[in-house]
């Protein structure tokens, strides 16, 4: 006998065979086989750790279930075809099946398994409404068979994700989808770190979900497209398609406390794609609609003093979408000087160590005014840092909007004076602990700490501009002030231009998206002194070689030029325009 039919005739060995029953939960946990011994199986005895389990509910749809499905679309698929060619409605019977029948039908939807356990809200509210229409069987058994459309029919408060890769006009394949997850953590996350990793990737298994999460997640493609040479063909199409489903979402949304956070976020990284590649205005009025979501909602804060104890992650990304919206809103308004939209008083702590926040470690943090007048300045990542000098930008901001009143109150002089001064000594004492912290080379190699460096020397130049105004009603100490801030003005713009020239050393796609702002005050700043006669000619002509290098880059160059021509000084930018 030969060897293959010998080995033909040996039996084959069979898995080892295990008692009924389920698996206990720690074999779960460890994803290992359960032998099912009672009282304890062998794992649990050994490990002395509680043998509990747990009755689950079966999973999936029932068995012919997919069937059902395919059968019932044949049969609309040809009612639909015979309506097409006949102006009259089929008049057979008229039941409130038939009827269901005829309601129009979204075939995408019917690719998405629905679960049939018995505690799935779908089918429950079926078949609540199902009972209401029909003395027929509703239970959740009865509904196996039901088509989706003829679900959405009976329950019109009922909607299944209109947001949803079957619907994109461009196919994503699984791979390019994974691609552009991984481009977002990798050059988003650093200056806009919102979203927890791992809940993120939780959700986008889901085959279900919010209309928020549809958003969030094409607004976090749309805005890994911009950032990338590979996906820019599919960008536009990205960022259309992520408005209109915002815009659509904010229509059904009529609550007035009604806040999805995952709207929210997709409005900021909307708004960050539109300052960035679209329009300075459209992004300026994408992160308002993020700004009235979170004010509409304000006394539901995360840390108010009767904020119940709940899910640390969720409250986390909470703090951290406010916060970011706090800057925002900051270096937004310091860029046209605008009023600013956030109070710093409000009880939401300061975000936690990125450590903290990626590993599910919860810790406690400062609120934002005690870290502010702290004796010894202390900050544990670089967001909060952004945080810090965000609001010593809207202290800036308004004390220069204090300048115009200065003759309504008595001593209005003198508190615009005090108020200087304070903001002088907070700005000193965070810039220095910045410096000591993050060296010049980590300043230059990292966009976002190159950005806050970029901002704090912004801030000694709008010092300056705000006190030479007050220069005609000063007494000689307040002009000796005057002309320290000049001189500190000066070194700072001087500065400004040294950093800037190594943004050609830095990959342009990862450069924070906010940083036309201090680069078109820079240059506004060395416009109106050379003017002035104090000549920063040479100074110029540096910046301006070195925003003309990167205007094909990330869209530096053409958001310097159209923030110039908004303020009537594109004529002295001619390599910036052109």
């Amino acid at each position: 006998m030969s060897q293959s039919t010998h080995s033909r005739e040996k039996s084959p060995q069979s898995r080892p065979q295990h008692k009924p029953g389920l698996a206990c939960e720690e074999c779960r946990r460890r994803k290992l086989r359960c032998d099912r011994r009672q009282p304890k199986c062998g794992l649990c005895e050994s490990s002395g750790v509680d043998c509990q389990i747990t009755a689950r509910p079966p999973r999936g749809p029932k068995r012919g279930y997919l069937k059902v499905l395919q059968d019932r679309i044949a049969n609309l698929e040809g009612l639909l075809q015979q309506n097409n060619t006949t102006a009259n409605p089929p008049s057979d019977g008229g039941s409130f099946e038939n009827l269901l029948l005829e309601e129009p039908i979204d075939l995408p939807l019917w690719e998405f398994p629905i679960n049939m356990d018995e505690d799935n809200p779908l089918l429950e509210a079926c078949a609540r409404a199902k009972s209401s229409h029909s003395s027929g069987e509703s239970s959740v058994e009865g509904m196996a068979g039901t088509p989706v459309s003829s679900m959405l029919a009976l329950d019109p408060t009922l909607s299944l994700n209109p947001w949803n890769p079957f619907e994109f006009d461009t196919k994503i394949s699984d791979l390019m989808q994974a691609d552009l997850d991984q481009l977002y953590f990798d050059r988003i996350h650093n200056f806009m770190p919102i979203l927890h990793p791992g809940r993120y990737f939780t959700s986008r298994k889901q085959q279900i979900r919010s209309d928020g999460q549809w958003c969030l997640q094409y607004a976090m493609w749309t805005l890994a497209a911009s950032v990338s040479a590979h996906y820019q063909n599919v960008g536009d199409s990205l960022y259309q398609h992520t408005r209109r489903s915002l815009e659509t979402l904010d229509s059904k949304n009529t609550k007035l406390e009604s806040m999805d956070l995952e709207q929210v976020q997709a409005w900021l990284l909307l708004a960050i794609h539109e300052f960035m590649c679209i329009d300075f205005r459209r992004g300026w009025m994408s992160a308002g609609r993020a700004f009235r979501l979170i004010q509409l909602s304000w006394r539901h804060g995360t840390d108010g003093p009767d904020q119940a104890q709940g899910d640390w992650i969720e409250s986390e990304q909470k703090r951290r979408t406010f916060w970011m919206a706090y800057c925002l809103d900051r270096f937004v308004s310091m860029r046209i000087g605008s009023p600013l939209t956030f109070s710093e008083t409000i009880a939401i702590r300061l975000p936690c160590p990125e450590n903290n926040f990626q590993n599910d470690q919860p810790i406690v943090m400062g609120f934002l005014s005690e870290t502010l007048v702290a004796a010894s300045p202390t900050v544990v990542s670089a967001f909060t840092e952004c945080i810090i000098v965000a609001t010593i930008s809207g202290h800036t901001l308004s004390h220069r909007h204090q300048y115009p009143i200065r003759d309504i109150g008595f001593n209005a002089l003198e508190a615009f004076w005090a108020q200087h001064q304070w903001i002088k000594v907070i700005h000193n004492q965070w810039m220095e602990s910045f410096s000591s912290k993050y060296s010049a080379d980590m300043q230059q190699s990292d966009p976002m700490l190159l950005f806050i460096g970029l901002m704090y020397r912004i801030i000694t130049l709008h010092l300056y501009q705000t006190t030479a105004c007050m220069i005609p009603g000063a007494d000689d100490e307040q002009r000796d002030s005057v002309i320290e801030n000049r001189t500190r003005a000066s070194l700072a713009a001087k500065e400004i231009v040294g950093l800037i020239n190594q943004l050609s050393h830095l990959n342009s796609f990862k450069l924070h998206p906010l940083t036309p702002i201090p680069l078109s005050l820079c240059v506004e700043f060395f416009v109106s002194n050379n003017e002035s006669g104090d000549g920063f000619t040479k100074e110029l002509q540096d910046i301006i070689q070195a925003i003309s290098c990167l205007k094909n880059f990330n869209n530096i160059g053409k958001g310097i030029s159209h923030l110039f021509e908004e303020r009537g000084i594109a004529s002295v930018i001619p390599a910036i325009v052109q």
